[in-house]
């Protein structure tokens, strides 16, 4: 039986108990990374929506724990939600929660990270086309690195791929800037990209960055594109450590997050934009398509694909009050 046929169904079954036709439609969203800035306006958004639609939305921030997740899935279908948006902390979980969705009978969508079955159908999901955000963080690394002359001396140069290899959201990210850079710059050795492992977090980030600075000593200029900000800021923050000058830095991001630690001091930075999504418009969009599937019958959309807007220290004061920064 498809999602749709259960959302169906699902509308059908609570319009028909009168007794609870005004009762407020109960939504679960679960989040993996709660104080991060980007999931913080993501739920934050969520609450918005929920506020305006009447829902009664129960929210749960899971920490990348994966026992924790199974956990509060469980108990906010016990606890009554007839919908749940999820983050999940791993891909791999996804045929696990899916199975458990259908099950229960409730409508369910995947946020940032997409997830399938199984079988291998998809969940419905919002959020990045991986890939694509990533060629577009490769393209505007190539355009600088063009526009600073650096294609003149290119045995110089080294490439971060800042991986959280575990996840494969992250990792089509970084192949689609891979590809866009090679795509720009057919000339570049392949072999001077290194790829360095991480856990998601700035904090690591500078640590595993320092340690492969370490191990390249007589790298004059460094390239930093990853999964999300935090990785390519955290290079950068391992060059500044370094005592190496911005100059020498490209570093691109993903989410704009960390921009709002980037830019407010005017100073040169390596951190040399980063491809803006308003989270806070996916936990809105979840809660919203979400609700008109349980209230109203309305099949999810499969793919809710959110575009990027480049944001670097040019326009970050236009942008700071929509990316959210205080």
């Amino acid at each position: 039986m498809t999602f749709r046929t259960l959302l169906a169904l699902a509308a059908v079954s609570l319009s028909a108990g009168g007794a609870f036709a005004d009762d407020p439609v109960k939504i679960g969203y679960i989040n993996k990374m709660g104080d991060h800035p980007w999931f913080v306006a993501e739920v934050g958004g969520a609450k918005l929506a929920a506020k305006k639609l009447g829902v009664d939305l129960k929210t749960q921030d899971v920490q990348f724990d994966a026992n924790l997740t199974i956990t509060t899935f469980d108990t906010m279908v016990g606890d009554g939600v007839k919908a749940i948006a999820i983050v999940v902390p791993d891909r791999a979980l996804g045929p696990v929660i899916a199975e458990k969705a259908q099950k229960a009978g409730i409508a369910l969508i995947a946020v940032d990270d997409d997830i399938a079955f199984k079988d291998g159908s998809p969940v419905p999901y919002i959020g990045m086309n991986a890939f694509n955000i990533g060629k577009q963080v490769g393209a505007e690394i190539a355009r600088i690195f063009k526009a600073e002359g650096w294609d003149k001396d290119m045995a110089s140069v080294r490439v971060a791929s800042i991986e959280d290899q575990k996840a494969d959201t992250c990792m089509r990210r970084n192949k689609g800037a891979q590809a866009a850079f090679l795509e720009a710059l057919p000339a570049f050795p392949a072999g001077q990209i290194i790829s360095v492992p991480y856990d998601n977090t700035m904090v690591n980030a500078i640590d595993v960055m320092s340690t492969t600075l370490t191990a390249n000593p007589g790298v004059k200029k460094w390239i930093f594109w990853s999964c999300n900000d935090d990785g390519v800021l955290g290079g950068v923050r391992a060059t500044e450590n370094a005592g190496i000058d911005p100059a020498n830095v490209i570093g691109v991001g993903i989410d704009g997050s960390r921009s709002c630690e980037a830019y407010p001091s005017g100073k040169p930075t390596g951190f040399r934009g980063t491809m803006w999504l308003k989270s806070a418009k996916e936990g809105e969009t979840a809660v919203q398509l979400l609700y008109a599937a349980v209230k109203e019958g309305k099949p999810l959309p499969m793919i809710s694909y959110q575009e990027a807007v480049l944001i670097n220290a040019a326009n970050w004061q236009d942008n700071k009050a929509a990316i959210g920064c205080k």
